[in-house]
């Protein structure tokens, strides 16, 4: 046989010895086997005859990944994906249309209860190792299976495969067959393994030189000589792995740094709270003590007044004995008064005269008696009149006028009554339905922080149900409101749009597959309230709206849609179709506007002649605004109305205050008016001037007889000067120490019995210290004991109102502390992005709503403040060490030793080019050429990982040098990389060179040509050229050297066609370039220019269709082909 290679050392390296295939595109039911046995060999036939499906089952078995393969290259189809491994495995062949249907079928050789096993093996010339390769596919419920696996030791599909089954038995009998001391055959769990493994063993530099194979397949002319180069032959290595590994320590290192941050922010928003709690308290501990105060004044004043009550009866019983004892001395002075006045009476009774001056002073007598009972009357209507601004001693016309005027009065206070009642009343209600509003409104503003939205809260309670329902997320379920907001440059708009897109925005938005589930709960429950909802069904917008760039009178133009939602083209169309308003900034416009259209002010068009302006107050308030899926400004308006509805709190507190003075008032004066009108029916019984007038006539009378006799008169002056004295004695002294004597003895009565009251209130203790009270409340000490009786009830208003302030101020704290809680429970969705631990650090604190466990946040306080910051603060210092001296350093460090292996890698591809004879006259080779590329993002990336590396003593200088290095140098760096597209651009060493290709003169060494790009190349030189750099690539990624003298390296290429188009002399620089390189070809053309090649092959491989089906592999040696291919010429 002819062998352009036989036994020669140039074969030293794997080359392939055969290939076997079963069930393999039209390759059906028997194994077909091409055996080149190391040598050249041609693969041939007609057009459609099965070439392409045999090197695709090369490919299959040298190009595991589908990513880095491209079957049937030749043709130029396979972007159109109509060959694939199932596609080959079931032999499918080509489209029929039955009669009567429409559709195409696609005609297939086998059903997926078939099987197929590919097989190539290779063998190195040299020390005779042997590495076979196969895979094996068959269909398990429908899905393509793959088994992947290499032996070193040859292996047939007939004599190692067969039979087969699914479930593994024949990778059991594998097994068994080649076991030994060392393993024979390898199994992978993919085809990522079996391609480093099957690189390893053939000598290949990387698996890169797969891509290389399946690029030689199909081998075309480059076009970009320098992005060749760089992908294709220089190594890539896995600087994303360093950049992970360094992003790990920086991780770290951030998460540190993340909780100081936190740890930071957490300390500020829990200080006021703190704070308040501080404050809660101690306004909890003066009421605790007020209470405390309240009960022990019971117990003080009872003791008290016990103590100041017994010295009081003593003196009272001392005192009542004493006035006893004068009170006896004055009766027996009376008594002889009388005895002196009854002489003298008798005396003067005997005269005519004396007897008449006695009947005129019994009369006289009965006349002051009336006159004073009316006088008395007088001056108590008086006292009357005067607090009701009534005229005093009146006339009877005027006291019947001030009568009628009373009555009136009285009637008038009792409708006065009656408003203040219900004035009372309904500030009572207005106090419960603020206390109402006040409470719901924290609720609310607890409840929209937590959403981080703007939607009413009735909405959202059923909107929770429903998710509690159903299963879904809110972001499954959103209101259409929490999808829109107003651009942050159109806010003059914001009202305008508020009321256009209100309705629209509190309909939720309910996708197909929870539709029933929504409709039943709505069906079967009565949620309290409304709620409106769309069904909606995957939508696709079709005039892709959101890429128009709409005019900037329209209201679409000046809202925002949210961009991660499946509704964002259902939300966009909805609008441009019911709401997509013209917004007009003059009544001009306004008026002008056929179509629908609205101003500034909210004056609305709609279809038709309808127009709408609604400036309702609740409309135009900020806080019911609904769109936006942010609401810090909603948050801070509800904030603001709670301190408002705060300050009416204590507003109408104050006029209760205010009414109940006032119907204290009018209860007085209705008392004086009822006293007046009920008291004093009758004038004459206040009549006391005619009365006086007769007294003084009967004096005057009495007078008259007196002159009348001097002896009467002496007897008159002796017994009137008798009667003085006795009248001073009995009605005077007599009276006056017996209303003493009585008053001391009502202090004794009223004493026991309040000193027994006060003893029963005492009964119930044995004992209580008072000292702190005393201290307290040190000025009752200093009253005397009608001052602390009267004290004693105003001491415990005085607490209750001082109790009733001070739960307001708690109140006041409390509602504050709620709001700062539930601001730090559910804070902003910035901060939760920012942190995520931090709901976790949070979920185990009580609710706003436990107001009364506000020492947890006191505690956890502490704890940061204590323990947690020193211990993140300390662990980052720790971390920084570590990140800036070894990671950073070892980062560097790898490109540093990428850019050396690139000049290497380049060094020892040039040394292989020299190796290629370019061209013969003059004899020239090519060389690779690299320069520094001009691209400022590597140039800045480059000089941010130099400023990285810290300058030790610089840093240790100051307490703060590794932070400040951290924050200026490392963390930028590391920021900048997060960003992907950006790391891909600057972490690829070989992007920092571009690289061209040179060509020298063999013998001068001269430089004749410099190749930066193909452009300016004729066909001829780009095919040359191509395959000359094609072939250094080979030598590099194959381990092949310009000796040939390698043992571990891999010698075999196949291409498909390479000769279309192309002239002899090209085609036979391709075939000498391979001889240089001492390379097993496989070369696939069409009978037409087997001529090309037949002087440098060994065997022949003829394909064949038959009867448009299956295809049939007949293979012969070169000799046997020219005999044939001349006896047909003959």
């Amino acid at each position: 046989m002819l062998s352009l290679f036989n036994t020669r050392s140039e074969m030293s390296g794997f080359r392939l010895q055969y290939m076997e295939i079963y069930n393999w595109g039209t390759f059906h039911e028997k194994i077909f086997r091409m055996a080149p046995e190391g040598n050249n060999a041609l693969l041939t036939g007609a057009n459609a005859s099965g070439k392409s499906t045999l090197i695709d089952a090369l490919l299959t078995l040298m190009v595991p990944a589908k990513k880095d393969r491209f079957y049937n290259q030749s043709s130029g189809v396979e972007k159109k994906g109509n060959r694939t491994e199932e596609t080959y495995v079931l032999g499918h062949y080509g489209n029929i249309q039955k009669d009567g249907e429409n559709a195409v079928t696609t005609q297939a050789l086998r059903d997926q209860s078939t099987y197929s096993v590919l097989l190539a093996s290779f063998m190195n010339t040299d020390d005779q190792h042997v590495v076979t390769v196969f895979q094996v596919r068959w269909f398990s419920s429908g899905e393509l299976r793959r088994t992947f696996g290499l032996a070193h030791c040859p292996l047939e599909i007939q004599r190692d495969f067969q039979p087969f089954d699914g479930r593994g038995n024949w990778r059991k009998r594998l097994e068994a067959a080649y076991k030994g001391p060392r393993t024979m055959v390898e199994f992978f769990d993919g085809p990522v393994g079996y391609a480093e493994r099957m690189t390893q063993l053939l000598g290949m530099r990387s698996v890169k030189a797969l891509s290389l194979f399946n690029q030689i397949v199909g081998v075309k002319v480059l076009d970009d000589l320098d992005d060749f180069i760089r992908t294709n032959m220089l190594e890539e290595l896995d600087a994303e792995g360093q950049y992970i590994q360094l992003k790990d320590s920086f991780t770290t290192l951030i998460e540190a740094k993340n909780n100081i941050e936190k740890a930071s922010m957490q300390i500020e928003m829990l200080r006021p709270i703190a704070a308040l709690a501080d404050k809660i308290g101690q306004a909890d501990d003066r009421l605790k003590q007020l209470s405390m105060d309240k009960d022990t004044a019971v117990y003080w004043f009872a003791r008290q007044l016990i103590n100041m009550g017994e010295e009081r009866l003593s003196w009272a019983e001392k005192s009542k004995t004493q006035l006893q004892k004068e009170l006896e001395k004055l009766r027996a002075k009376e008594e002889k008064l009388r005895q002196e006045e009854r002489s003298l009476a008798i005396a003067i009774e005997q005269d005519e005269v004396g007897r008449k001056v006695k009947e005129l002073e019994d009369e006289a007598r009965q006349l002051a008696e009336l006159r004073d009972q009316r006088m008395k009357k007088m001056d108590e209507y008086n006292r009357l009149a005067e607090q009701l601004s009534l005229k005093t001693n009146p006339q009877k016309d005027t006291f019947l006028k001030q009568q009628e005027e009373a009555a009136v009065r009285c009637e008038r206070i009792r409708d006065e009554q009656k408003a203040c009642i219900r004035q009372t009343i309904a500030l009572e209600n207005e106090q419960n339905e603020l206390a109402k509003e006040l409470k719901e409104q924290v609720e609310y503003v607890e409840l929209i922080r937590k959403n981080k939205n703007n939607i009413p809260a009735k909405e959202m309670e059923i909107r929770d149900a429903l998710l509690r329902h159903t299963g879904a997320t809110k972001e499954e379920l959103p209101f259409v409101g929490e999808l829109i907001r107003v651009r942050d440059d159109e806010k003059e708009w914001e009202v305008a749009i508020e009321k256009i897109l209100h309705h629209f925005a509190l309909h939720l938005m309910v996708p197909e597959k929870y539709y029933h589930q929504v409709a039943e709960y709505l069906n079967e429950n009565n949620v309290g309230g409304r709620i409106l909802f769309f069904r909606y069904v995957p939508y696709c917008g079709l005039n892709n709206a959101s890429l128009y760039d709409w005019p900037e009178d329209t209201l679409i133009s000046k809202i925002e849609i949210k961009d991660t939602t499946e509704y964002e083209e259902w939300v966009r169309d909805t609008i441009l179709e019911k709401f997509n308003y013209t917004c007009v900034s003059s009544l001009e416009d306004f008026e002008r506007c056929k179509e629908k259209a609205v101003t500034r002010e909210g004056l609305i068009k709609t279809s038709g002649d309808r127009h709408e302006k609604d400036d309702r107050p609740h409309v135009l308030k900020r806080e019911n605004y609904v769109l936006g899926w942010e609401n810090q400004e909603k948050l801070r308006l509800l904030q603001q109305e709670i301190r408002q509805m705060q300050e009416q709190e204590n507003e109408k507190r104050g006029q209760q205050v205010e009414l109940e003075k006032k119907r204290r008032a009018l209860e007085q004066q209705q008392d004086a008016l009822r006293k007046l009108t009920e008291l004093f029916t009758d004038y004459e019984l206040m009549d006391w001037a005619d009365y006086a007038q007769q007294y003084q006539n009967k004096m005057d009378g009495l007078e008259a007889l007196r002159r009348e006799s001097d002896h009467v008169k002496t007897l008159h002056e002796q017994l009137e000067k008798v009667r003085e004295e006795l009248k001073q004695v009995s009605q005077m002294a007599i009276e006056a120490k017996t209303k003493e004597i009585f008053g001391q003895e009502h202090l004794i009565e009223q004493t026991q019995t309040e000193l027994s009251e006060n003893q029963k209130v005492i009964a119930s203790i044995k004992s209580l210290l008072f000292t702190d009270f005393e201290k307290e409340y040190a000025y009752l000490c200093e009253l005397t004991y009608d001052q602390l009786k009267q004290e004693r009830g105003e001491f415990q208003k005085k607490n209750e109102r001082a109790r009733g302030r001070l739960a307001a101020e708690k109140r006041g704290y409390e509602d504050e502390a709620k709001i700062l809680i539930a601001a730090f429970k559910h804070p902003d969705e910035e901060i939760t992005e920012r942190f995520k631990d931090w709901r976790s650090d949070v979920d185990a604190l009580p609710d706003a709503n436990h107001i009364e466990l506000i020492e947890a946040y006191t505690t956890m306080l502490a704890r940061l403040e204590k323990e947690n910051l020193p211990k993140y603060e300390k662990q980052f210092d720790g971390y920084i060490q570590k990140t800036l001296i070894d990671k950073v350093g070892e980062f560097r460090m790898f490109f540093v030793s990428w850019v050396d292996s690139i000049k290497e890698n380049i060094a020892m591809l040039n040394e292989s080019l020299k190796g290629i004879e370019y061209r013969k006259a003059p004899s020239t080779y090519i060389q690779l050429v690299t320069n520094v590329r001009i691209n400022e993002e590597v140039r800045t990336f480059r000089k941010m990982m130099e400023e990285a590396i810290p300058d030790v003593k610089r840093i240790n200088a100051s307490p703060e040098g590794r932070r400040d290095h951290f924050y200026d140098h490392i963390e930028p760096l590391m920021r900048r990389l997060e960003d992907e597209d950006w790391r891909d651009k600057v972490m690829d060493a070989r992007g920092w060179f571009t690289y061209k290709a040179e060509e020298f003169n063999q013998s001068t060494g001269r430089k004749e040509t410099t190749y930066e790009n193909m452009g300016h190349l004729s066909g001829g030189e780009k095919a040359q050229l191509t395959y000359t750099i094609l072939g250094s690539a080979i030598a590099y990624q194959f381990g092949l050297t310009k000796s040939g003298a390698q043992a571990n390296s891999f010698r075999f290429i196949a291409i498909d066609e390479a000769f279309k188009a192309q002239d002899e002399t090209k085609a036979r620089y391709l075939i000498n370039l391979c001889k240089q390189l001492h390379l097993q070809l496989l070369v696939v053309t069409p009978n037409d220019n087997i001529h090309i090649v037949e002087n440098d092959i060994s065997y022949v491989y003829f394909t064949e269709r038959k009867e448009e089906k299956t295809s049939w592999l007949y293979s012969m040696p070169i000799e046997q082909w020219e005999q044939k291919k001349n006896n047909t010429l003959l």
